[in-house]
């Protein structure tokens, strides 16, 4: 068997399949004892956090907010341009905030959806193309592009 069938067959089993033999073929290689390290220093670098934290030191944003901003500065600074067309406006974008993947359509749940196809745990953030919000509840969506 060469490489290449090996990759071929490894690449056809389902993604939690491939995900157990990494964790395997990875622990074979001694990589468990690098794992354990850093997963010391990540505890140490968290416990110095919530001390900055409790001591007044710096404050907190929380997810949510983050996650917006995210979202906000990706549409406005890399995406805008490229959707904001006239076959566009009034649909819905949503975006992958960690990568910058976006998916375009009529509606919310669908463009997540697919976007969470490619990768599971995603953080979508969503905007109406041309309008100040996705959505209008007691009141109207007002339209910021031609």
């Amino acid at each position: 068997m060469t490489l290449e069938n090996l990759e071929s067959e490894v690449l056809a089993l389902p993604k939690d399949s491939q995900a157990a033999l990494l964790s395997r073929l990875l622990e074979h290689l001694g990589r468990g004892e690098i794992d354990r390290e850093v997963g010391s220093i990540g505890g140490e670098e968290a416990q110095r956090r919530d001390r900055e934290m409790d001591g007044g030191e710096v404050t907190g944003i929380a997810a949510e907010q983050l996650f917006e901003k995210r979202g906000k500065e990706l549409y406005e600074n890399f995406i805008r341009a490229q959707v904001e067309t006239p076959e566009n406006i009034g649909k819905i974008i949503s975006i992958n905030v960690e990568t910058g993947e976006y998916e375009i359509g009529e509606d919310l749940v669908v463009t997540s959806s697919k976007l969470k196809v490619k990768q599971p745990n995603a953080i979508i953030w969503g905007e109406r193309i041309g309008f100040d919000a996705v959505y209008a509840v007691g009141g109207t969506l007002v339209r910021t592009a031609e």
